[in-house]
């Protein structure tokens, strides 16, 4: 059961990128920060390769697997920056509770992995949570799904789980040509550098940030590697031991990490929503683990 702690692991390291992204995120670009901090972390990461010896003759397979992946991961990390930027922590980080529900339907189509009736609950508690966090005291019980309808962020979050829910298995493949330690780097540093060459071409970016805000922003887009490439080391060792279903239904407890803390340091209200929404997603990707 060692993946269980490094699923744990990389759901420490999400809810830290999604909070130190957050503050990011508003000082700056959303395109650029994730540049930035996907860039900071490959580089961080490669130090790490070159001290454990664990560098590998990179082979075809190995640069057709990081090509298939380059759209989906930077299509989610973009996704999830403009998430944060649009909406609080606390209401769009329980939305990518969503990511176990999207990589249990691919097993379903593309794998035949049928989920145990324990599962199916699991993704039932998912959703209910999720819902959960969008309701609001005094208002409509159908006020989630009128938001829904209304908040960008939300439908980022969403959009973010999409393109991810297909990493998994191209982050294993990966991961058994060159080694964990090799691919995280690899994910980190080629997604940025993809990413930052077809940024000029983006033309509705905004400024990456102000000139007063350009030193903090720097400042927080570093320490948010720091999360980031402990969730994308843990992600690889604990996808080479276990199912992809069942790492990112573990690692979904990154929605009440970082929920909870958005709305203790941050004081994001309604929290009396909010938390217990998020808690339902967590027991929910727990139930489709246990399962699995």
């Amino acid at each position: 059961m060692t993946w269980v702690w490094f699923a744990l692991l990389t759901a420490a390291g999400s809810a830290g990128t999604s909070l130190v992204l957050k503050r990011a995120v508003t000082l700056g670009n959303a395109v650029a920060s994730t540049i930035g901090f996907r860039v900071a972390s490959g580089v961080l990461i490669a130090v790490i390769v070159t001290a454990a010896g664990a560098w590998r003759d990179p082979t075809p397979d190995y640069w057709r697997t990081i090509a298939l992946l380059m759209v989906p991961e930077i299509g989610g990390m973009v996704c999830m920056a403009i998430a944060l930027s649009e909406g609080d922590v606390s209401r769009v980080q329980p939305i990518f509770g969503m990511l176990p529900i999207f990589v249990t339907i691919n097993g379903i189509l593309f794998v035949h992995e049928i989920p145990t009736p324990l599962a199916a609950v699991g993704i039932v508690l998912v959703g209910v949570g999720i819902y959960i966090v969008g309701l609001r005291r005094g208002v409509s019980p159908l006020a989630p799904l009128i938001a829904l309808g209304r908040d960008r962020g939300s439908w980022y979050a969403v959009l973010s789980s999409l393109f991810w829910s297909v990493t998994p298995l191209l982050h294993k493949m990966g991961s058994a040509i060159v080694g964990p330690l090799m691919w995280g780097m690899s994910v980190s540093l080629g997604s940025g550098l993809v990413l930052g060459a077809v940024f000029p071409l983006l033309r509705r970016a905004a400024p990456i940030a102000a000139t007063a805000d350009r030193r903090r922003w720097v400042i927080t887009v570093l320490v948010a590697a720091l999360p980031f490439s402990v969730q994308q080391l843990a992600l690889q060792f604990a996808l080479r031991r276990a199912q992809g279903g069942y790492v990112m239904a573990v690692s979904a407890t990154s929605t009440l990490i970082a929920t909870g803390l958005a709305v203790l340091l941050f004081h994001e209200g309604e929290g009396s929503t909010r938390i217990p929404g998020a808690v339902l997603v967590t027991a929910g990707a727990a139930l489709i683990a246990l399962g699995g």
